[in-house]
């Protein structure tokens, strides 16, 4: 028996439906960045990953920001409005996200197009 490197013979993305944020991959990741998430790629890359794990922490961040320190929180809420959108409504499409990502994954796999 070996350890010898492998290629995947069949690869299949099936995308879900868009769920918004047009036009703003920085302000999106820069969201992310607020919130303390990692994700693959830099902040101008279409094509990204998110740890479910994190992007839970991000959600709960959003639901319970008047709990979080001032600073932080003003943050957050300056990032979320660069998405020209309320609190609700990213909360709302992060979960939707979530909920579309493939379920045997640990990661979300997201695309801007």
């Amino acid at each position: 028996m070996g350890f010898r490197l492998h290629c995947a013979t069949t690869y299949r993305v099936e995308w879900g439906n868009a769920i918004g944020f047009n036009h703003k991959i920085q302000e999106f990741h820069n969201l992310l960045d607020s919130c303390g998430c990692d994700y693959s790629g830099e902040e101008y890359d279409i094509d990204f990953e998110v740890l479910k794990q994190d992007w839970r922490r991000v959600i709960d961040k959003l639901k319970r920001l008047d709990t979080l320190p001032d600073d932080e929180a003003e943050e957050i809420e300056m990032r979320v409005k660069d998405l020209q959108c309320t609190t609700d409504e990213v909360i709302d499409k992060m979960e939707r996200l979530l909920s579309m990502g493939e379920p045997d994954s640990d990661y979300l796999h997201l695309s801007f197009f």
